[in-house]
């Protein structure tokens, strides 16, 4: 017979209900940030996968500002952190949408290139970090009422569809050594979403290069980048600066996935086969795949 402990019972924990996002198919968001954000917008892209991270107009500004994207400064030398905020969407078939609309920095100490210290430099409490959450509450509690700007143009057209901005990307900088994932960012990237499908992000604002994926397993995402086209900001931001309609952009995106997928069939699932793509007199991509299948895979 099991001895009683004389402990009362703990109540059964009850399980966790699943997060439900609001459902939006990505051609829905690109249609949205070109009506309300005010344009004409350009359009930049990094990375592929079926996650997708938008990144809206006003945090773009923000995020050049924040790391000096393009160019040498005394403050990107050295490891840079930020936090994006902004919405998740849900944009069907397991695929999630990631919309930034605001950066905060994550004021940091004892950095170097390849890191950036929330330790004072005696190993005390950073002072900064203590202005994280107010900066992050008075942001949240104006966010709706300074939304619009004086020509009309929204700053983030999700908030109605959405509610408030919540905590969305992990972000930092390598700055001139190219972007790629470190031991220490997979493990402290899959703290941040173990709860919550966050982006992690890293950037070298010095060789313009951006790097993003999404949840705790590290899932490929493309990262997508809104500029509103003045020149200034267009040549700092987008060197190479083409613009796109929404539409555009959605096929741009759909046709480099099914290339991106027929070269995982070959490269790692046994096929064998031929991608070919050429660009036409107007501009027109024509793209033509042969895949032949093992028969244990069909």
């Amino acid at each position: 017979m099991e001895k009683e402990s004389g402990l009362p019972r703990l109540p059964e924990r009850k399980p966790r209900k699943p997060v439900v996002y609001p459902g939006m198919s990505f051609e829905e968001v690109l249609n949205t940030i070109e009506k309300e954000c005010g344009g004409p917008l350009a359009v930049k892209s990094y990375g592929r996968g079926k996650h997708k991270v938008i990144i809206l107009p006003e945090a773009v500004n923000e995020f050049r500002v924040m790391v000096s994207f393009g160019r040498r400064s005394p403050k990107n030398r050295k490891e840079q952190k930020y936090n994006g905020y902004g919405h998740f969407l849900d944009g069907g078939d397991g695929n999630v949408i990631i919309v930034v609309s605001h950066f905060i920095e994550v004021l940091t100490m004892n950095r170097s290139a390849v890191h950036a210290s929330n330790l004072g430099p005696g190993g005390e409490p950073n002072p900064g970090l203590d202005f994280l959450e107010y900066y992050r509450e008075e942001f949240l509690s104006s966010e709706k009422e300074c939304n619009k700007d004086a020509g009309g143009c929204l700053a983030d057209p999700f908030l109605d569809i959405c509610g408030s901005s919540e905590f969305v990307l992990e972000g930092h900088t390598h700055p001139d050594l190219g972007v790629f994932w470190s031991l220490q960012d997979r493990k402290t990237g899959a703290a941040r979403a173990a709860s919550s499908p966050v982006c992690i992000f890293v950037c070298d604002p010095v060789r313009r290069e951006i790097l993003g994926c999404v949840g705790k397993t590290f899932e490929e995402a493309e990262v997508i980048f809104y500029n509103r086209d003045n020149k200034q900001n267009t040549d700092t931001f987008f060197p190479e600066h083409a613009r796109e309609t929404a539409q555009e952009t959605a096929h741009r995106i759909h046709v480099n996935e099914l290339v991106y997928q027929a070269q995982q069939c070959i490269s790692l699932r046994g096929c064998s086969g031929r991608i070919q793509c050429h660009t036409g007199i107007l501009g027109d991509l024509k793209v033509s795949i042969k895949l032949k299948v093992p028969k244990e895979q069909v």
